[in-house]
């Protein structure tokens, strides 16, 4: 799975068995997932407008496609393992608008797509009622749940008592709740108005990229937050050059040996890439920003270039 910005455009790239339950959805075999920024006072036909923007990205059928009022800046991506959510949020006493695209590694049978969307839409439920809100306002809600059509047996359960299901749920009302405080300042910062979910920190209406928050046990379980700035382990790779928009790197776990290898650990083996510099050297680290479909030989042949 790749995701990636296109101007006022979410982008996940793939090879998926998905549920959608927004514009033209249902259960299908979808290569890109699309979450669309759009002007306020937007009245035009949703499908064909996701479609223009799909062909102007280059993607042609299969894709889920959603559409946000909200700036593309105010999303919140929450990775915990092998699940990743995409959150965008926008809500009043009146109106909600909701939409959330979680996708998972592991495989997935269609009743546990199918339940991933109860469980999404239980955690969805749990973080609304923690601010209060009336359960009964009026809701263009979309939800899209994706598994990765990957070799194994696919999971025929997704709740939230399940190993995926928990990890969707802890990311979605993390993802959701970090969500709210950004539309909070969205509201303060464009009209002057507040809900109060802010928690008082006028930071958060200056960032100019979506946020982007790992589970991490280092250090205990937590949720820990991306902030490329004054980034307190720079240069991680003892590489004084470095360039860091890839710190989580999009290849992971690459599997080729000349860039890394397994290690054993207390929690099983994993793949190790400590010593790796390729998406962290400048020449192909633009390349991938410009490029963000590439794949590891297309990178190390960008690198090979450069030496």
């Amino acid at each position: 799975m790749r995701y990636y910005l296109r101007k006022d455009t979410l982008i996940v790239r793939g090879d998926f068995r998905a549920a959608s339950n927004g514009v033209d959805g249902g259960l299908s075999d979808v290569r890109s997932i699309l979450n669309i920024s759009v002007p306020r006072q937007f009245s035009d036909d949703a499908a064909l407008y996701i479609n223009s923007m799909s062909m102007r990205n280059g993607f042609l059928e299969p894709y889920f496609g959603l559409l946000t009022a909200l700036p593309i800046t105010n999303l919140c991506i929450a990775r915990y393992d092998y699940v990743t959510v995409f959150v965008t949020a926008a809500v009043s006493d009146r109106n909600r608008t909701i939409n959330i695209i979680v996708t998972c590694e592991r495989p997935l049978t269609d009743a546990a797509l199918l339940g991933a969307m109860m469980t999404v839409t239980e955690a969805k439920m749990q973080v609304i009622a923690a601010r209060k809100l009336p359960g009964s306002a009026l809701s263009t809600d979309a939800v899209v749940v994706a598994c990765e059509k990957t070799d194994g047996i696919p999971e025929t359960f997704a709740g939230p008592l399940t190993e995926t299901g928990m990890r969707i749920s802890k990311a979605v009302s993390h993802a959701l709740t970090e969500a709210l405080v950004r539309f909070d300042n969205y509201l303060l910062s464009t009209w002057g108005v507040t809900r109060g979910w802010s928690r008082g920190n006028p930071a958060i209406v200056k960032r100019h990229r979506p946020s982007f928050f790992i589970y991490s046990r280092y250090g205990g379980d937590h949720w820990n937050e991306w902030i490329p700035e004054d980034c307190p382990y720079y240069p991680c790779h003892n590489y004084a050059e470095q360039q860091c928009s890839f710190c989580y790197c999009p290849l992971y776990p690459c599997m080729d040996t000349d860039l890394g290898q397994m290690i054993d650990t207390p929690h099983g083996e994993i793949w190790s890439c400590m010593d790796c510099r390729l998406v962290h050297e400048p020449r192909v680290a633009n390349h991938l920003l410009a490029n963000p479909e590439a794949g590891v030989l297309e990178l190390k042949s960008v690198k090979k270039k450069n030496i």
